[in-house]
């Protein structure tokens, strides 16, 4: 049954204030709360022995007893013996002050205690009335002082009283059937140590000690160390530093805290012999805590003996030639070392993985749509044709990544030397919200990235790794014991290989797309057919016919470039080389979406002249981005030569990309909508919000491939030259001036240059030289890249492996963070990949032992406010989503729900049936269940007037929206990302509201 805490405390009444005499019941918390604050804010603490007037304050206090006693006694003595000396009325004085003693009594001790000084009384308060009871328990008469460990106490009575339902006395028993080691756990205070220790005949009694359990420090402190280890921010020294501060701290806290427990008991009824025996059972000495945790190595050992930590083993390569330093010759001298790597187990991993029953569940239960929408791999194509997955559906999918890394300063002189070669692997079958964590990412082998240079070294760093796999691929598969004493049978495979195009070209066998005439990884497009269309799509490569060019360049190596293959790939016995490889979105979105930008700022600016560099910096400056995409803001760092320039850079990062083109008709003026530049823009906007969305039909792949046609073919009619001409040359034409009404110049003709120098008649001329001004002309390219081509392949992964958005690098590189954090603060470069790997398996154990339940971090809440159903505007909508009346809520300022912040004043799309349109809500206010914090509600009033702006491309929605409020939750939305209002730079529009979802919506 489910019970409501105020509901309960209401109908038993077990609420009531202890110091109203008698004693006065309450309904309810927020009740008792007021009453506390009002008559019994401020308990009296001192008592004056003189007028016997009760002070709460220390300084109220000492100005009572100088003012009314003191000085008033001083100046009595003063009139009487006026003529006494100066010496004998300082020493009167000085009678006075030390007569202070006389007022200083304790008002809670019966009779009250008289102390000398008021640091005296206030060490007594703290030490026998440091917490007095402010509520108490209206069944058991038990005292509490905090509101929270009075919820838990009724809860104790509400789980008692439930067990015994069947009982029609059980609820008038329950008070006494009180559970004392519950309450023991809590913050109570019985009666007699509330009248300082003393019994019912004014007795003083002695307190009554049980023996504690036995706490495991060593665990505790082993944990500590694996947080301090795992936050990567600390060095060796420094937490050694901490580790001996900690222990001298934890020494002298519980050396006072002996002390302190021997003079309480020697005042108390105790025997001597059974308190010496007491503070002698070594109960205050923590001298063992870090006892076997001093070095890296016993913590490593340690951690794997308790929770199941995957050692890195370091494994032999080969040797290179360095130059070290020689002590006897006082000189570098080349010296012979080894090349090693980190190489960590995929079976201790996976072992480690399935013994963890919340991941195990979640695996096991993993289940495909069934409402025929892509959002998994599971509902590809891909794992319908595997036999394997087929046979053992519950098998553990595996997704392989590489990158390279530089962990030194990429400006400084050592940023080639210290690069690493990373290696992780994640696994499918996790739900999205536990497999965007970064600690779902497992790290499988680290090495330095000059030693993957020589041939055949990616087979010798995967070789153990494939070893494994072929194992764990296998019919019998792996035994393993989980922590219940069951057998499992371990099985995984390897379904795809993610990486950028360089590295998938390495680790996959083939050339490199700059020097092959076979370019593509998937198909046999050759660079003839990339010139003569960006659509096209030449013969898919399948495994067969991979084998066959490979073998042919075994035979033949001059054969290499005309097939696009380099030699074999060590995955090649594990996995199906062309059609497992996916390509990455994020590298060849931010290629394909600079270089658009680049080539229409170039025609707008330089050819048409429609605004300038200085006018698009300040729009990118003074456009208002909304809280989703403020951390995403471009950098306005554009200028002429920039665009001239070769190269289709634009110096902005991932993030910054997607958002410039989200923003980008909204920062550009006197463009219309009819412009052929705008509109391959727009073309580009659809494509990546099909792609980047992580739910699609078989309806938006169609328009997929429908709008990569047209991008491919108005890209090809704008910026592809007919003819076999260069590319221009564009670093060449800056412009001098900004325009002016000199004479027009062709900045593209080398015979207009020779012509402008200066000659023996110019020379004399007495009249100033007119400026020529640069005409700029439209930018044609001799083909296109090889990333709109990847493009082009997109349909067909989504078809087969799911939304390839799930499969892109940039999850993979947020896990380089914890190296680059690390290297930053250790400065050790002696053996990086060794220093790293092993800081890395820490920082996954420490997230990994926590991973017991649905992430509840995932939700946080900013500034809330608890208030009762019943009290809130909203109360209607509450109850009707199975809310009680007593039952409490937060109205919050925002909430932050797996990433995604929700406040007032944004948008949210939500789900509808039977409609092309997408639904628009504008957030109203945000509100979260107490009970289950996991739960975030939005009132949200749905917008009215939505339709497709042709100039911005983004939804153009009224002020004027529906008043009717609507409770949803916020993990029922169509799309969960929050969307900011946008309006134009354009004075006269700026009070237009515009709506640009990141992604589609179902």
């Amino acid at each position: 049954f489910y019970f409501s805490f105020l509901d309960v405390m209401e109908q038993k009444r077990y609420l009531l204030c202890v110091h109203c005499d008698p004693h006065k019941y309450f309904p309810g918390l927020d009740t008792l709360k007021d009453h506390l604050n009002g008559l019994h804010r401020q308990l009296p603490v001192f008592i004056c022995g003189q007028c016997k007037k009760r002070i709460t304050h220390k300084n109220s206090f000492l100005r009572h007893i100088t003012n009314q006693h003191i000085k008033k006694e001083i100046e009595a003595r003063q009139a009487c013996a006026s003529s006494d000396s100066s010496d004998q009325e300082d020493r009167r004085v000085d009678e006075g002050v030390a007569s202070q003693k006389d007022y200083l009594r304790c008002v809670h001790c019966t009779p009250n205690i008289q102390v000398s000084t008021v640091d005296d009384l206030r060490n007594h308060f703290t030490n026998y009335h440091a917490g007095l009871p402010s509520v108490t328990c209206g069944k058991c008469r038990k005292n509490f002082i905090h509101k929270t460990s009075l919820i838990r106490h009724i809860a104790n009575h509400i789980h008692d009283e439930n067990e015994n339902s069947d009982s029609s006395e059980s609820l008038g028993n329950a008070g006494q059937n009180c559970n004392e080691d519950r309450a023991q756990a809590s913050d109570d205070f019985s009666e007699n140590v509330g009248n300082n220790g003393r019994n019912e005949a004014g007795q003083q009694a002695g307190p009554n000690i049980q023996p504690q359990p036995q706490l495991n420090l060593e665990l505790d402190a082993a944990k500590f160390l694996l947080k301090l280890r795992a936050s990567g921010n600390l060095t060796n020294t420094s937490i050694q530093m901490i580790v001996d501060n900690v222990s001298l701290l934890l020494q002298n806290v519980m050396h006072q805290a002996q002390e302190k427990t021997r003079i309480f008991m020697n005042s108390s009824t105790i025997p001597p012999e059974d308190s010496e025996d007491f503070l002698k059972s070594g109960s205050f000495d923590t001298s063992s805590m870090f006892k076997g945790l001093q070095t890296i190595d016993e913590q490593l050992e340690f951690y794997c003996d308790k929770f199941g930590l995957v050692i890195p083993e370091e494994l032999y390569l080969g040797t290179r030639i360095e130059n070290r330093f020689n002590r006897e010759k006082k000189m570098f001298v080349p010296t012979q070392v080894n090349e090693t790597f980190q190489y960590v187990s995929l079976i201790e991993t996976l072992t480690q993985i399935v013994r963890n029953d919340f991941i195990r569940n979640l695996i096991l239960n993993e289940s495909p749509s069934e409402d025929g929408v892509y959002r998994t791999y599971k509902d590809g194509t891909d794992f319908a044709n595997n036999s394997f997955l087929l046979k053992y559906p519950h098998s553990l999918r595996l997704v392989l990544y590489y990158d390279g890394l530089e962990i030194a300063n990429a400006l400084g002189s050592k940023d080639v030397i210290h690069s690493l070669g990373c290696f992780y692997f994640s696994i499918q079958n996790l739900p999205p919200e536990e497999s965007s964590l970064l600690s779902s990412i497992f790290l499988l082998a680290l090495c330095h990235a000059v030693d993957l240079k020589k041939p055949g070294a990616y087979g010798k760093v995967l070789a153990k790794f494939i070893a494994e796999l072929k194992l764990l691929q296998s019919d019998k598969g792996v035994e393993t014991d989980l922590l219940n004493g069951q057998k499992f049978i371990l099985r995984a495979c390897l379904c795809s290989l993610t990486a950028d195009t360089l590295a998938a070209h390495e680790i996959l066998g083939f050339f490199s797309s700059s020097g092959a005439n076979k370019f593509c990884r998937i198909c046999l497009i050759s660079k003839t057919n990339l010139k003569d269309s960006t659509t096209y799509i030449g013969t898919l490569r399948t495994s067969e016919l991979h084998e066959q060019h490979v073998q042919e360049v075994e035979r033949r190596p001059a054969s290499a470039k005309l097939y696009g293959v380099a030699g074999r790939s060590p995955l090649a016995s594990v996995m199906h080389v062309p059609e497992d490889s996916v390509f990455d979105v994020f590298h060849d979105m931010v290629g394909v979406i600079q270089m658009i930008l680049k080539l229409t700022l170039y025609e707008f600016i330089m050819v048409q002249e429609l605004f300038n560099v200085n006018t698009f910096n300040a729009n990118i400056d003074s456009f208002l981005y909304g809280k989703p995409d403020i951390k995403n803001k471009p950098s306005s760092n554009f200028t002429r030569k920039m665009l001239s320039s070769k190269g289709f850079t634009l110096k902005q990062y991932g993030s910054q990309t997607f958002c410039l083109l989200r923003v980008f008709p909204f920062l550009i003026k006197g463009v219309s909508e009819s412009n052929k530049h705008l509109k391959l823009v727009f073309l580009l906007q659809d494509i990546l919000k099909i792609v980047c969305s992580f739910e699609l039909k078989e309806s938006d792949i169609i328009r997929l491939e429908a709008l990569l046609y047209q991008f491919g073919t108005q890209f090809h009619e704008i910026f592809i030259s007919p003819g076999p001409v260069e590319e221009e040359n564009m670093c060449e034409n800056l412009d001098p001036t900004d325009g002016s009404e000199d004479e027009d110049v062709n900045s593209n003709n080398e015979d207009t240059d020779a012509e402008n120098e200066d000659d023996s008649d110019d020379a004399d001329d007495p009249r100033p030289r007119r400026r020529r001004r640069i005409v700029w002309k439209s930018r044609k390219l001799k083909k296109g890249i090889n990333k709109i081509h990847h493009i082009a392949h997109y349909p067909q992964q989504i078809r087969e492996k799911g939304p390839i958005i799930r499969l892109w690098c940039a999850r993979y590189e947020g896990r380089h963070r914890i190296f680059r954090k690390h290297s930053a603060v250790q400065c050790n470069f002696k053996n990086p990949p060794k220093t790293m790997a092993r800081m890395f398996q820490l920082s996954t154990l420490a997230s990994f032992l926590e991973r017991t339940a649905p992430h509840a971090e995932n939700v946080t809440l900013s500034k809330a406010n608890t208030i009762c159903v019943k009290e809130s505007p909203y109360c209607m909508l509450l109850l009707n989503e199975g809310f009680r009346e007593e039952s409490l809520i937060k109205a919050v300022e925002f909430a932050q729900v797996c990433g995604e912040e929700y406040q007032a004043g944004l948008f949210v799309t939500l789900r509808q049936n039977d409609s092309i349109q997408p639904l628009f809500a504008i957030i109203v206010d945000v509100l979260a269940d107490t009970s289950n914090p996991t739960r975030v509600f939005l009132v949200v009033n749905k917008c009215r007037n939505c339709a497709l702006s042709a100039r911005y491309n983004a939804y153009h929605v009224s002020n004027n929206f529906d008043q009717t409020n609507i409770l949803v939750n916020a993990q029922n939305l169509a799309n969960h990302r929050p969307i900011a209002p946008w309006n134009p730079l354009d004075r006269t529009n700026n009070m237009e509201i515009y709506l640009y979802p990141r992604t589609l919506s179902l």
